[in-house]
């Protein structure tokens, strides 16, 4: 019978979910006292089935505090796609689920941020403002979620909520790498120009290879100079006395890049 409850939750069926319902009242119940790898309310909140996420709420509201077999809960599954409404009333029954951390250590506001879903992530921060402060494993922070996944606005709205305090902007990852570094490997000179400009960034902070974040800029890229420019305009220098190769650069931003932390969040559904 549970079987059957799963593919019409899959199927998008609400009749025959409901028909289902009717013939064993315990049915969802199960999903909460036995071992299942999910429950109806991951895959409809993974597949955008309002109706049925509705359905289930009315029902079992208690169904949103279940944990699938990766540590994820309804409300990171349905951050994850997008599903805003699915989100909203997830977070309405249930607001705590965004202190909650898959198996990677990811809560549903470093999901929205790493995934760029910068209107759930309002909804989410707004709903537990603290999530936002949690430590991915590696040591990033979600401001180093949106700078490594591009996300400008993402970043952009945490930055002016008052998350990014002088201690939490400069945090490092277990590479020694702070958004700065992230963001200047990445040549994305939005981003490093408004946290010059809006945060305590500190612009000559060493990773553990020993490198500011100037050091990654070659003179002999345009888009390069332009970053260089501004920040050498607020007092950033270079730790090495001797420019790297182009070669040199190019495997020391990869690295910087594609960091071991990096692999979670292309794992995000």
């Amino acid at each position: 019978m549970e079987k059957r409850l799963c593919e019409a939750a899959i199927e998008g069926n609400l009749i025959s979910f409901r028909n289902l319902l009717q013939e064993d009242a315990l049915l969802l119940d199960r999903f909460i006292t036995g071992c299942y790898p999910e429950t109806p309310l991951h895959i409809v909140s993974m597949l955008g089935h309002m109706d049925l996420v509705e359905e289930i709420l009315a029902r079992k509201p208690e169904l949103t505090k279940q944990l699938n077999i990766q540590k994820s809960s309804p409300l990171h599954l349905a951050t994850a796609k997008g599903y805003l409404d699915i989100v909203k009333r997830l977070v309405e029954i249930n607001p705590d689920m965004c202190l909650v951390c898959d198996q990677d250590g990811r809560s549903p506001l470093y999901i929205a941020a790493a995934k760029g879903h910068t209107i759930i992530l309002k909804e989410l921060f707004q709903a537990r403002p603290r999530a936002a402060w949690f430590l991915m494993d590696g040591g990033e922070t979600i401001l180093h979620a949106c700078t490594r996944s591009n996300h400008f606005q993402a970043m952009k709205f945490l930055v002016e909520e008052k998350v990014a305090d002088h201690e939490f902007v400069n945090s490092k990852n277990c590479d020694g790498n702070t958004v700065l570094h992230l963001a200047v490997a990445d040549k994305q000179i939005e981003a490093v120009n408004f946290l010059i400009a809006n945060t305590t960034i500190e612009v000559n902070s060493l990773n553990l290879d020993g490198f500011t974040a100037l050091d990654l800029l070659s003179e002999r890229d345009v888009k390069d100079k332009h970053i260089a420019e501004s920040m050498r305009s607020i007092g950033a220098i270079n730790a090495r006395h001797t420019p790297l190769s182009m070669h040199e650069l190019r495997a020391i931003r990869t690295n910087i890049l594609t960091s071991p932390t990096s692999n979670q969040i292309k794992s995000i559904h």
